[in-house]
């Protein structure tokens, strides 16, 4: 029976839902990061100091970490290995020094695989991965560290390796947010009707954070997921164009869509969508993401926000 829990990216956005999806449980929940929060359960550690992550393990003597943590876009590629890749292997340091056998999830990132061919697809765990830029190869890095822990200590971990997570108040610098946010503002009036996008050719897996947190937790609680990578997906391919056909018929506007060539990334991957076949081996079910009510919730957070 779980009653505590450490949780590493409270501060973020799915940590942020994963922090009250915990509390929501019953769990008693401790925070750890490099920058304060506002919370009499919450730890500021140098988060690649394995000595200080060790002693709080000591003090609290949770039930079960999840470490959230990450960075997806950073101008210093360094932040990347840094927060992506360093900060599990302190967190994992600390486990193994103080012979703490505490089952602990680690998310790391669908872009691990890099770009599949067709006939990879969908994207089983077992698929060779390639990332190719520095948040997937970071993220990757982070990966072996904690199946070698495992190997090595028998440490209880599972690596969680999720699509694109969506939810009311993601990031600005997702692209659904993008789109949810100019429409937003389209709706009150700030700017005109003409919705700058990138491509819109490419299709993506897609799952609500109300979703990816249920899937974490009961993860966690399924000692066969030990020592392995699990897709947290919904196992479908979504194209971007639906995503603003459907955000363009909630906002109830007649809205033009141009191409930003500013916009359009370097490297762009057509199609990516995951296998749910050890998701629901595992834990009998995979996600029903309802992908339009998340949409709307979106669009509906971005103008209460203005974000």
């Amino acid at each position: 029976m779980l009653h505590k829990a450490l949780l590493t990216g409270a501060g973020g956005f799915s940590g942020g839902y994963m922090l009250r999806f915990l509390e929501a449980q019953g769990i008693a929940v401790h925070t750890i990061g490099s920058k304060a929060l506002e919370s009499e359960h919450h730890h500021v550690v140098e988060i690649t100091n394995a000595a200080e992550i060790g002693a709080v393990l000591q003090s609290v003597r949770p039930d079960c970490i999840f470490h959230l943590a990450g960075v997806v876009r950073h101008p210093d590629p360094q932040v990347f290995y840094r927060v992506n890749t360093q900060y599990a292997v302190a967190l994992l340091t600390a486990l193994e020094t103080n012979k703490l056998q505490i089952p602990t999830l680690l998310v790391g990132t669908a872009a691990e695989y890099g770009q599949p061919t067709p006939a990879q697809l969908p994207i089983r765990e077992d698929m060779p991965p390639n990332p190719l830029e520095h948040y997937g190869i970071s993220k990757l890095a982070q990966t072996l560290a904690a199946l070698a822990a495992h190997k090595r200590s028998g440490l209880p971990i599972v690596v969680a390796r999720p699509s694109n997570i969506i939810g009311a108040g993601m990031p600005q610098h997702f692209v659904v947010q993008s789109f949810a946010s100019q429409i937003a503002a389209m709706q009150r009036g700030e700017i005109v009707s003409v919705l700058k996008t990138g491509n819109l050719a490419s299709s993506r897996d897609f799952i609500d954070v109300s979703d990816m947190a249920r899937i974490y937790w009961d993860l966690l609680q399924t000692p066969k997921a030990f020592g392995e990578v699990v897709n947290v997906c919904a196992g479908v391919a979504t194209p971007i164009a639906a995503i603003v056909g459907t955000l363009t018929k909630l906002s109830g506007l007649d809205i033009t869509v141009e191409t930003d060539p500013a916009l359009m990334r370097p490297v762009d991957v057509p199609v990516h969508y995951g296998s749910v076949e050890k998701l629901l081996l595992l834990l009998g079910y995979a996600p029903q993401t309802d992908l339009e009510a998340s949409l709307e919730a979106i669009l509906k957070a971005s103008n209460k926000n203005v974000i």
